[in-house]
């Protein structure tokens, strides 16, 4: 068995020369961006306020001013800044969203000093990285797992979660003859492939775009090995058929009455409702499953440095501020998120279930950076919807994808 860990520890190796700025004084006004990650406003408002009173203990001449800003056309927001020449310093971003702000020139690479990239886990650096340059400063990180009822496990006399892909189609019938329903897969148009299908091409050791990003790569028999896992578990009787086209959330989901014994890739909110709706003692997290490696999918949440006339000599003097370990493992205590750096180590401990699914962070992937890869989402999709109905044959749908896909990166000019 192997795992895309060794594969990813290249990433990790990126490393850029200390900023300059490092033992000089430092002043000026930093403008910092970010969205509602700590849900409770006056909470995430008490972490930015006691960060920079204590930054500004070691910096007293540096001014930073946050603005929470909301989730809804946060795209549009800062095309609209960086156009207008208003970005702020500092923004947050997630991977997939680097590669179109860098296309269009909005963004800098980010310098930190060897020691600190050289501590942020493989998965943290892949998800900051694209085209070789880090663009982001990681201060987050997720994963998700399976998460499954015991309950349903014990009535189908199933009493261990499943290791792999063939331990998980070897104990499905014991489901059926219980009369649930083994998975909950969502195959709606509405939701993301890092959280269904995805995760699956990766255990397969496959990849959703070619090495030198000018092609997909998920017509391949690993992409069909996936593909076929999901269409086999329909066809079979295996999977609630109810979400192949439907966006059920919440109590109205397969899992969450008790029709449908787990769902494949849960993060922390999923286990919160179903404590809620099950009781704690109900809920299980599995490990993540193995085929060819064993891999899952997480975010990456960082800092980048949009574009602009200033120095950013304060701005990057806060940034390594903000990302010292203790500082980024308060934020994540706080928000309900993992630590991206190694040495921040467990910052869960004293949670049953978030400390799990920290641990599957240094197995967590978020995906191939890339500028079209949400458009590839919305491609794929409907293809992968097409196979599970019968439609297509999961060959056939992966072909049309992939021409569809492909002919799209060449109109970019990729």
């Amino acid at each position: 068995m192997k795992t895309k860990l060794a594969l990813l520890m290249g990433a990790a190796m990126l490393v850029a020369p200390p900023a300059a700025h490092a033992q000089e004084a430092v002043s000026g006004t930093v403008d910092l961006w970010v969205y509602p990650i700590i849900a409770d406003t006056a909470t995430h408002e008490g972490f930015w306020d006691g960060l920079i009173e204590r930054f500004n203990a070691e910096y007293p001449d540096v001014d930073v001013r946050v603005d929470i800003q909301p989730w809804a056309g946060r795209n549009e927001k800062f095309t609209a800044a960086v156009s207008a020449g208003r970005a702020p310093d500092l923004v947050y971003l997630i991977p997939d969203q680097i590669p179109q702000f860098v296309r269009l020139g909005a963004l800098e690479p980010i310098s930190l000093p060897e020691e600190i990239v050289a501590d942020y886990l493989p998965g943290a650096v892949q998800g900051a990285t694209f085209e070789g340059e880090l663009y982001t400063a990681p201060v987050l990180m997720s994963a998700v797992a399976p998460i499954y009822n015991k309950a349903l496990f014990a009535e189908a006399g199933v009493e261990t979660f499943p290791e792999t892909w063939d331990e998980l189609k070897a104990i499905a019938p014991s489901f059926k003859d219980s009369g649930a329903y083994l998975l909950q897969y969502n195959a709606s148009l509405e939701e993301t492939l890092n959280l269904t299908y995805y995760p699956l091409l990766w255990q397969a050791g496959g990849r959703v775009f070619a090495e030198d990003g000018k092609s997909v790569a998920f017509n391949s028999p690993e992409g069909l090995k996936a593909l076929q896992f999901v269409v086999d578990m329909f066809k079979d009787g295996y999977a609630d058929p109810s979400t192949i086209s439907t966006t059920l959330r919440g109590t109205d989901a397969p899992i969450a009455q008790k029709r449908a014994a787990m769902v494949l890739s849960g993060g922390s909110d999923v286990v919160k409702d179903m404590r809620e709706l099950w009781g704690a003692d109900q809920v299980g997290i599995g490990e993540p499953l193995t085929d060819a490696e064993q891999i899952t999918y997480g975010t990456v949440g960082g800092f980048a440095m949009p574009v602009n006339n200033n120095d950013n000599a304060a701005a990057e003097t806060f940034l390594e501020f903000l990302i010292q370990p203790e500082n980024l493992a308060e934020f994540n205590k706080i928000s309900g998120f993992f630590g991206p750096r190694a040495s921040m180590g467990a910052i869960h401990g004293d949670g049953p279930f978030l400390s799990q699914l920290e641990s599957y962070v240094a197995i967590a992937t978020p995906g191939e950076v890339h500028p079209v890869a949400r458009q590839v989402i919305s491609i794929l999709a409907p293809e992968i919807q097409g196979a599970i109905l019968g439609s297509k044959t999961p060959d056939q749908a992966l072909a049309d994808a992939e021409r569809t896909a492909n002919d799209l990166i060449a109109r970019e000019g990729l």
